[in-house]
């Protein structure tokens, strides 16, 4: 009996800081506010959890360990980095069916974990993996459109830049809270077909190098 109680409190703390941090963000979310949310004294969350990263590390564990293993579930060996004669519509459609893919994995594992993974869009860490991932993704495709050793600072630029512009995009549609699947679904693929299909679009119309 004393052991359920404790785990009920134990989970008790744990939903009152998705809440706190959720509405608060992480820096600014404040244990006493968590403990009086899970109606708990602030001295007492400390018999459950060391300190607010301990908490905020037990809480992300799961879902954090799931995106990292998405991420490398999704390779990019299919487009080739070996400079060639660049193929718009093969490679277009390569990198729009990878973003598909990707986009399904990460709606399926926002719905199933909804809370916690609103909490890691703001977690530096897994911003970071993200957006390497997002890197990694359009520099193959710049790889083919600036194919020359002359052109190398022009392609690390360019996936930066457009690693960072899509991963904001992207973090700004799931904060929006949108709660139909299909919905989330159609707007993050378009979003990305609309950004690779603009990439392309401007090589085409003109040489950017």
């Amino acid at each position: 009996m004393a052991q359920k109680l404790k785990d009920e409190v134990r989970q008790a703390i744990i939903a009152a800081a998705k809440e706190e941090f959720l509405e608060r963000g992480y820096e600014d979310a404040s244990m006493r506010s968590i403990a009086q949310k899970a109606g708990i004294t602030a001295g007492n969350i400390y018999r459950y959890f060391d300190n607010k990263d301990d908490l905020n590390r037990q809480i992300l564990a799961q879902t954090s360990d799931d995106i990292k293993d998405l991420l490398r579930s999704f390779r990019i060996d299919s487009l080739s980095k070996q400079p060639r004669v660049f193929d718009m519509s093969l490679d277009n459609q390569d990198l729009n069916e990878l973003m598909n893919r990707f986009t399904d994995s990460m709606v399926d594992l926002y719905f199933r974990k909804r809370s916690e993974f609103n909490i890691i869009l703001s977690n530096e860490d897994l911003n970071r993996r993200i957006r390497k991932w997002f890197s990694d993704s359009f520099g193959t495709l710049i790889y083919q459109k600036y194919s020359y050793a002359d052109q190398r600072q022009m392609r690390e630029y360019l996936s930066s830049a457009y690693s960072e512009a899509v991963f904001a995009g992207m973090k700004d549609i799931f904060m929006k809270g949108i709660e139909d699947e299909k919905t989330l679904r159609l707007i993050l693929k378009n979003f990305l077909s609309h950004f690779i299909t603009m990439v392309n679009e401007n090589k085409a119309n003109g040489n950017l190098y």
